[in-house]
């Protein structure tokens, strides 16, 4: 009996209905989201892991399982200029768009560490890397990026699945005081935005580095680890999406090349 195919609209589906259920919840009942809504918080942020577990588990049992592990724990898969853009990429852009801010007059950077002192910010970032990057990714490009690539062109895929991580995120807006400890809520389009953007850049380099899972994993900490070190207000952050958004251009033009080739 032939095991079932991938099935990519299923999957991102039920992410949504899991994390949107348990978040909606928080929000509508009025908890606090650090307080009484906080497992509901955590158990809302495991949809695209344990789902993503499920579907590989259905489409390829303990093969697809193994590949997924040997994806997250191989980082030679990636090569060495691979690493480093992955670790630097973010940083420098954010550091490029505090500099086109001091050029007109602006503030220079302030740099601070997540938490506060040093054990706080070491139980910080494991935190933030355990609770966002981590289950995530194996979900989003573990089983989700797989599954929309064998029926679409890469570009397509980027753009589909860039649209339901954004989407997958909008009941946190909805509750009071889940950003407080994040420096207060993003713009909302300019956040949606950001999301697409960096899918583009993320399934150009999945691509170059063997759906190396682990360089995913640690592009996405730089992401939020960037944002709790390098305070980033309104114009910067502003000139930051700019560049973030050549690069992601950039990465859709190779997308659509690699396609074609």
């Amino acid at each position: 009996m032939s095991r079932p195919g991938y099935r990519p609209f299923a999957f991102l589906g039920t992410v949504i209905a899991w994390t949107w259920g348990c978040w909606l919840a928080v929000a509508a009942s009025g908890l606090d989201p650090w307080a009484g809504g906080r497992w509901l918080i955590y158990l809302g942020g495991t949809g695209p892991l344990v789902l993503a577990l499920w579907f590989q588990h259905r489409h390829s049992a303990g093969r697809g399982l193994r590949d997924l592990w040997h994806r997250l724990f191989q980082p030679g898969r990636a090569p060495i200029w691979l690493w480093t853009a992955t670790l630097g990429l973010i940083p420098v852009l954010s550091l490029l768009a505090h500099g086109i801010v001091m050029l007109d007059g602006g503030p220079a950077p302030s740099f601070s560490l997540p938490g506060g002192a040093w054990p706080a910010a070491v139980t910080f970032t494991a935190f933030i890397f355990l609770f966002g990057p981590l289950p995530e990714e194996i979900g989003w490009r573990g089983y989700g990026l797989d599954a929309l690539l064998d029926r679409w062109a890469p570009l397509s895929a980027s753009l589909i699945l860039g649209a339901t991580w954004g989407a997958w995120h909008l009941p946190l807006f909805a509750m009071a005081g889940y950003y407080d400890g994040f420096g207060g809520p993003p713009v909302l389009w300019l956040f949606l935005w950001s999301i697409l953007i960096k899918t583009l850049i993320m399934t150009w380099g999945y691509l170059v580095s063997n759906r190396s899972l682990l360089l995913m994993v640690v592009f996405h900490f730089m992401v939020n680890f960037t944002g709790e070190v390098v305070a980033m207000p309104t114009d910067a952050e502003f000139a930051f999406q700019g560049l973030l958004t050549l690069v992601g251009v950039v990465a859709a033009f190779c997308l659509i090349r690699w396609r074609a080739a």
